[in-house]
């Protein structure tokens, strides 16, 4: 889509320069962005992994992270906002990159408009080629829907188009801002298992809020359509109809990380929505998968 179409959506293209200053080196050449501001809120869309970097609500703070670290850099994950893990979680197959190629690749927008209820949508596409079948050896297409208004709502759909069938995972990585995440819980897993995956992927039981004391990394499984991020006064809602949650904080750890940084771990708590471990699935030959997820505060 070209400017002129986006600017009628309340869309402005923006390189990543302008609105995170203190987040490249010298040489780069910066991310290309997509700003989305109506009278209901304020987004912001790098296309290279269709990534909300930012969302905020009118009148209201701004609900994602992003670590002051990263680097905003062509073919480099952005830590922070919402990443999207796809088409694996984790470790890829033959040790491939962390959470799929897909959150490091250039989407492309097809569609951009402002809805009758003051809110923006935007959809952007990621279809396979030559370079992603090395990674991943089936034909694809990926289309992510975001609407931005007073709620953050997105629709994530995946689609074999090849002859075999396809293994797919796929995560809506959120990082949550928090004022300090030693008092942050979050509510709404209460009677779930959990994968504990720094205790050898032991599975426990989750009794009452989640609380982050140290390095956790979980998966929730079966877990219910809501859940609640409270710090202090603030409380946002999440809502998806994807079966699993993930709850990471790196804790002291962020010191060994470099686009964390010592000490920035407490501000962000991860939950995440999505289909992962127990609840990956396989894709037939044409078959579709949707995850949705809101999040509002």
């Amino acid at each position: 889509m070209n400017e002129r179409q986006l600017s009628a959506a309340g869309i402005r293209a923006v390189d990543s320069r302008e609105l995170y200053p203190d987040h490249h080196l010298p040489d780069d050449a910066g991310l290309p962005m997509l700003l989305v501001e109506n009278p209901l809120g304020r987004a912001v869309v790098a296309l290279q992994g269709a990534h909300v970097m930012a969302f905020r609500p009118a009148g209201k703070d701004e609900l994602l992270w992003v670590s002051p670290k990263t680097q905003l850099r062509a073919g480099v994950p952005i830590r922070g906002g919402i990443p999207l893990c796809l088409p694996w979680f984790g470790p890829g197959p033959a040790g491939q990159a962390m959470h799929g190629f897909a959150r490091i690749m250039e989407w492309t927008v097809v569609a951009a408009e402002r809805l009758a209820n003051g809110a923006t949508r935007l959809a952007l596409e990621l279809a396979g080629d030559a370079a992603t079948s090395v990674a991943w050896p089936h034909a694809f297409s990926f289309r992510l829907e975001i609407e931005a208004g007073a709620t953050l709502k997105m629709s994530l759909d995946a689609q074999n188009r090849g002859a075999d069938t396809a293994p797919l995972a796929l995560a809506f990585h959120t990082y949550f801002a928090v004022p300090d995440v030693a008092v942050a819980r979050v509510a709404g897993l209460d009677g779930t298992t959990y994968i504990d995956k720094t205790d050898n992927f032991a599975r426990k039981p989750q009794a009452g809020q989640v609380k982050i004391e140290a390095t956790t990394d979980r998966i929730y499984l079966d877990v219910p359509q809501r859940q609640t991020v409270i710090a202090g006064d603030r409380r946002v809602e999440i809502e998806s109809g994807a079966r699993c949650a993930v709850v990471w904080n790196a804790w002291n750890n962020d010191r060994n990380i470099p686009d964390l940084g010592e000490g920035n771990h407490t501000g962000y708590l991860c939950v995440e929505r999505g289909d992962v471990a127990d609840h990956a699935v396989t894709l037939p030959p044409g078959g579709k998968h949707r995850v949705w997820m809101s999040i509002a505060g």
